[in-house]
């Protein structure tokens, strides 16, 4: 029972240290992402913390739903600062990850993730193929509010291939989710994408109710710092659907609310830019001597903060001022500035805007600006096409894939049936050949038994043969001491016997050879007893009474009195002969160190088994010693290396002038 109680205060104790770890775990994590968030610091320092993030990720390889999580949040920070290679290796690990424990709902996410890194780097078509697999994955699992946002981007990709149709068609689908599940912030950017999408298929009043809905329903998303950006933003399309129907006095109103909305400029200061130089544009066309002054600071603010897109229509509008003022060399370097741009970036609709324009700057090369322009316009036009048809044809293609699957599952599931048909069968079957085995072991045991007792009889024979032979070996070992050591002994003897005699110089001389002699001869009454105490302990002698011998032995040498408790001797029965052997030579040495150098009064000395354990302990009140400088001893050494033989752990608890205790633990 004491066992139990230990093994459950232990697994308590690892399972506390356990949660302690993943705490500071957690919190070293935390603070890497905090700083990661943090503006103050360089962009290089921020990814420094977020690698140092990724490392603790990367060597926890632990496989859970916070394994995971984590991996999503490190994804969210790269995409955050703008490095979409790194965002892509991420969600493709994640996707990798989920699908080793078929997590449906990390899959998805983690596709929606892919998508959005391809929509960002504009290649539409695999954005479109990533999102429409994640749509499929999140109905299976119901998930109505990651459906909705994927749908979304599916539109938003339609939308910028100019898929008007289609993109209005998939909003209302996002926009009935998004009224279900009572999300406000998802309502206002199906608003926002139904109304630049009828805009683009020249429905413009239709495009403004929704424009219009999007600004009222600014006032029912909760979080409230977005309140100004969405605001701004929203009068901006607003005003843009107005300079789209030529509506410049409408337009510049919107513009104008826009520009009021407080702090717009700190908090985002391309919205400001992109308001500002839609006014510039609308008094410009509603009077060409007006806007000068707001071109110019939008264009100052987007290019401080490279605002590649507000850069190229800035430089389009001033272009289109100053054609009408007559200024051609301006008019020419900004267009030619904006040609460049919009060509590095693949802002192809803004190249033909300034083709357009050279064809009216450079009359003379009018001609050839205008085939690049019917070139251009030609090939964008087909390209939308083959966009259009190579979305619609991943559509198709993954509905039949999702079809496919469904047969194949059809037929893994028919398979799965004959397969364990198979298995009962073949589980019946083994049963049988098991229980006719076991009824042959039976017969095979009897029989057994039967020559196991004959081999018993030829053992207790054989046991007879070992005993002759003990006798024979103790009579060698007597005859080995009486013929040889007791001979030289004797030789000894009288060759030192002189000394009584005569004790001159040359005399001594000789009779200290004999003396050295003495050393062979222990030697080998060293290597007789050895071959003695062996024999003692492989015997099924009295380990007790030898004990019990040792300690008489103590009592009658020296003044020093002496306590023991030692447990019964049907205790050590079980014991083996090498582990008796070595404790028996550690208290030994024990109590030899104790008389030669402790000086003690008293010892307390304890033999017993407990827990499965042997367990020795002496105890002295002598003047003790410094532990930690006499571990070098021959003694100490060699009662460390027979604990450690034995597989014991052996302590020495020493204090100057507050004696010494000595305790071997061996494990049974």
């Amino acid at each position: 029972m004491k066992i139990f109680y230990y093994f459950v205060i232990l697994i308590v104790f690892i399972k506390c240290k356990s949660n302690e770890e993943d705490s500071l775990y957690d919190k070293k994590f935390d603070i890497y992402l905090d700083r990661v968030s943090d503006n103050s610091l360089s962009k290089n320092d921020r990814l420094k913390n977020l690698d140092s993030a990724e490392y603790m990720l990367e060597n926890t390889r632990v496989n859970d739903s916070a394994y995971r999580r984590n991996y999503f949040k490190i994804a969210n920070r790269y995409f955050i600062l703008l490095e979409y290679e790194k965002y892509k290796s991420t969600s493709l690990k994640i996707l990798e990850l989920s699908k080793l424990v078929n997590d449906s709902l990390n899959i998805a996410k983690s596709k929606y993730y892919i998508g959005d890194y391809y929509f960002f780097k504009s290649k539409n078509d695999s954005a479109y193929y990533y999102y429409l697999s994640a749509e499929k994955d999140f109905k299976l699992i119901d998930d109505k509010e990651n459906l909705a946002n994927t749908i979304l981007h599916k539109a938003y990709i339609l939308l910028y291939e100019k898929d008007f149709q289609g993109s209005e068609t998939e909003t209302i689908k996002v926009l009935d989710i998004a009224k279900k599940i009572n999300d406000n912030s998802l309502i206002y950017e199906c608003y926002v994408n139904l109304g630049s999408s009828l805009s683009g298929l020249g429905n413009y009043q239709k495009s403004l109710d929704y424009h219009l809905k999007a600004l009222d329903q600014i006032s029912k998303i909760e979080d409230k710092n977005y309140i100004p950006i969405l605001k701004a933003q929203t009068l901006n399309n607003i005003g843009f659907v107005f300079i789209s129907a030529k509506e410049f006095r409408k337009a510049k109103k919107y513009f104008q609310d826009g520009l009021s909305v407080p702090s717009i400029k700190e908090i985002h200061p391309v919205i400001y830019s992109s308001i500002l130089d839609n006014l510039a544009y609308s008094d410009f066309k509603l009077d060409n001597k007006k806007g000068l002054t707001n071109f110019r600071e939008a264009l100052n603010i987007r290019d401080s903060i490279d605002d590649i897109y507000g850069k190229i229509n800035s430089r389009i509008h001033l272009t289109e001022y100053y054609l009408t003022k007559k200024d051609t060399l301006k008019a020419l370097q900004l267009n030619q500035e904006a040609n460049t741009l919009a060509k590095e970036s693949n802002y192809n609709k803004e190249v033909l805007l300034t083709l357009d324009f050279f064809t009216k700057l450079k009359p003379k090369e009018g001609l050839k600006y205008a085939k690049e322009y019917i070139r251009l316009s030609d090939s964008l036009q087909q390209q939308e096409r083959l966009t259009r048809n190579k979305l619609a044809r991943i559509e198709f293609e993954t509905d039949e894939i999702l079809v496919e699957k469904e047969a194949i599952s059809n037929r893994f599931r028919i398979i799965l049936i004959s397969s364990l048909l198979i298995i009962f069968f073949g589980v019946l079957f083994y049963i049988i050949l098991y229980l006719r085995g076991k009824h042959k072991e039976l017969l095979f045991s009897q029989e057994q038994q039967k020559a196991n007792e004959e081999i018993y009889k030829l053992m207790l024979d054989k046991q007879e043969e070992m005993d002759e032979v003990k006798k024979k070996e103790k009579l060698r070992i007597s005859q080995e001491l009486h013929d040889s050591v007791m001979n030289k002994l004797a030789g000894t003897r009288l060759n030192l016997f002189v000394l009584t005699k005569k004790r001159d110089e040359e005399t001594i001389q000789k009779c200290l050879e004999h003396i050295n002699g003495i050393q062979d001869i222990e030697k080998e009454i060293r290597t007789i007893a050895h071959e003695l105490y062996n024999e003692s302990f492989m015997t099924n002698g009295s380990y007790r009474s030898l004990l019990e011998q040792l300690i008489q032995n103590q009592k009658e040498t020296y003044k020093t009195s002496c306590e023991c408790d030692i447990d019964p001797d049907e205790t050590f029965d079980t014991i083996s002969a090498l582990v008796k052997m070595n404790v028996y030579r550690i208290l030994q040495e024990t109590l030899n160190n104790i008389n030669k150098h402790a000086k003690a009064t008293k010892i307390s000395l304890s033999l017993y088994i407990q827990n499965d354990s042997l367990i020795l302990k002496i105890m002295d009140n002598g003047v003790g010693f410094n532990s930690s400088k006499s571990k070098n001893g021959i003694g100490l050494k060699s009662m460390i290396n027979r604990a450690e033989a034995i597989n014991g752990v052996l302590e020495i608890d020493s204090e100057l002038n507050k004696g010494t205790s000595v305790c071997l633990k061996v494990k049974l």
